[in-house]
C-alpha cells in the first residue's frame, strides 16, 4: 500500500475506535440509568405490597366493626 493509502485507513480506524469508545460511554452511562430505574420500580413494588397489607388490616377492622354495630350479620 502506499503512504496517503495506509494513512487514510488508519484514520478511519482511528474514527471508528473514538466512536465505539463513545458507544460505551453511553451505554455504560445507560446501564446506570436503567439500574437506578429498576432499583426505584423495586422500592414502589415494596411500598404497593405494604400498603396491601395495610389495606387488609383496615378490612378486617371494619369488618369486626360492622358486626359488633349489627350493621352486618356474623
Amino acid at each position: 500500500m502506499t503512504e496517503p493509502t495506509t494513512n487514510l485507513v488508519v484514520e478511519h480506524l482511528r474514527q471508528i475506535r473514538a466512536g465505539i469508545d463513545d458507544l460505551r460511554l453511553e451505554v455504560r452511562d445507560m446501564k446506570v440509568r436503567l439500574g437506578r430505574i429498576e432499583t426505584s420500580l423495586a422500592q414502589t413494588q415494596v411500598h404497593l405490597a405494604e400498603h396491601s397489607v395495610r389495606f387488609d388490616r383496615v378490612d378486617a377492622r371494619l369488618d369486626k366493626i360492622e358486626v359488633r354495630l349489627g350493621l352486618v350479620e356474623a
